[in-house]
């Protein structure tokens, strides 16, 4: 266990290694380019309504007191800051989900030499697609409404905080484990199966992430890293084993 945890937080390290290569630098710098301009567009936005308002505020204030400008604008920062911050990984998740799938299929050619291919049409993967994001949120929902009613008892409530923490980790396997097995067209339920067979690794790799989203500055790399660690992890830790039911060759079906 701990061996499989030590493997899934190091998959980070070594998946930030591989996003300076050439092949993978554009579903890099592409969705971290639209995301830039996106946010900065709206802080800029926000400054020029607020600015006035800030103007005609001040002109009512007396001149010994002109220092307050400063403490309006430092509050606005800070506010602006903390926005970004818990907005930020949400938002670039969406808009680079589809640069991920491509990081995802060419960080696996680079590893394996061979190119992702597959047989399915594009409308049944749309469908799996679809049913597999109906199948994450009913997951999501009832874990979440699960651990909500734990955190509510006495006693048992202490154990909440440890609780949540692992089911963070988790759900970010999941969410980052998607794009390298959905290339290979492995609906949410398989993917599920698969890294409970390899529950270690799938928590120490989710927990990495979590330490990294929650890193101002870092967060704004820790996605594309995660895709790649999640990739390095599918390649070396479960393709090889993989069945022909989507899951692990002698592994659990937790």
């Amino acid at each position: 266990m701990v061996r499989d945890l030590t493997t899934g937080i190091q998959a980070l390290s070594r998946g930030l290694r591989l996003l300076p290569r050439r092949e993978v630098r554009p579903y890099v710098l592409i969705p971290l380019a639209i995301n830039l301009l996106l946010f900065g567009s709206l802080v800029w936005y926000g400054y020029t309504l607020f600015a006035p308002l800030v103007d005609s505020m001040m002109a009512y204030v007396p001149d010994f007191l002109d220092f307050l400008e400063w403490f309006i604008w430092l509050f606005v920062g800070l506010l602006a800051a903390i926005i970004v911050f818990f907005t930020f990984t949400a938002v670039a998740n969406l808009i680079a989900a589809p640069f991920n799938a491509l990081m995802a299929e060419k960080i696996e050619q680079l590893l394996t030499g061979k190119a992702v291919n597959s047989d399915v049409s594009f409308a049944r993967m749309a469908l799996d697609a679809f049913r597999s994001q109906l199948g994450k949120l009913a997951y999501l929902a009832l874990w979440a409404l699960g651990l909500f009613l734990v955190s509510l008892i006495p006693v048992i409530n202490l154990l909440a905080p440890l609780l949540w923490l692992l089911f963070g980790s988790w759900l970010l396997s999941l969410e980052y484990f998607d794009y390298p097995m959905g290339n290979h067209d492995l609906v949410f339920r398989a993917q599920k199966k698969q890294l409970a067979a390899r529950r270690g690794i799938a928590l120490g790799f989710g927990g990495g992430v979590m330490i990294m989203t929650s890193i101002p500055v870092v967060n704004f790399i820790a996605m594309p890293v995660a895709v790649a660690g999640a990739t390095l992890l599918w390649v070396e830790q479960f393709q090889q084993q993989t069945g022909a039911d989507g899951t692990l060759a002698g592994g659990s079906q937790a």
